[in-house]
């Protein structure tokens, strides 16, 4: 007796050509999310995909091109708010490349998202002329705060790492420490 095949990732929502899920369930909505890259491609173009516990398929979360991705995410246990990361890539000559997009806000039981912050928005800590986000880590309770890694310039300095507050009514970041070796 053969043993029925699996269901492909198209056949649950998930985006075709993806694998490699990382998921994360939100206790308070009963929402799962999967972070999903592509098998084959020069570009990243990462996706969020999101479901219920009691849906058997997932939505990707947002429009986006394939030269966006989505490089990562943070959810809050106590509001149906889940954050996320988006960077943009392109391939010159057989160069890849990415910059900082936008971070955006995500609502979980209405499924509705919104930009929170684009290139040139955030405002950086004291003495720091530029900031961007390279990675979520978490969110306060209330969602008003996310925890993040930013990279911080003066003028056309060097770049300091920093692991960082986010307020995000004000998009002002607050450096909690300064992160070495962060590419070692």
């Amino acid at each position: 007796m053969s043993r029925p095949s699996s269901p492909s990732f198209s056949d649950i929502g998930l985006p075709d050509g993806h694998a490699f899920p990382e998921l994360v369930y939100h206790h308070p909505t009963g929402s799962i999310v999967a972070h999903t890259r592509p098998r084959e491609s020069r570009l990243p173009s990462y996706r969020l995909s999101i479901r219920t516990a009691s849906e058997s398929r997932y939505r990707v979360v947002g429009d986006f091109p394939p030269t966006i991705s989505i490089a990562s995410f943070a959810v809050c246990q106590t509001r149906p708010l889940l954050y996320f990361v988006t960077f943009s890539w392109s391939d010159r000559d057989g160069q890849v490349g990415g910059d900082w997009d936008a971070l955006y806000r995500f609502t979980l039981d209405t499924r509705k998202s919104e930009v929170v912050a684009r290139r040139g928005e955030l405002i950086p800590p004291d003495h720091y002329h530029t900031a961007w986000l390279t990675r979520l880590h978490s969110t306060a309770d209330d969602g008003s705060r996310v925890f993040c890694t930013a990279a911080l310039r003066i003028g056309e300095g060097p770049i300091d790492y920093c692991l960082c507050e986010l307020s995000v009514a004000e998009r002002k970041l607050a450096t909690i420490t300064k992160l070495e070796a962060v590419f070692a």
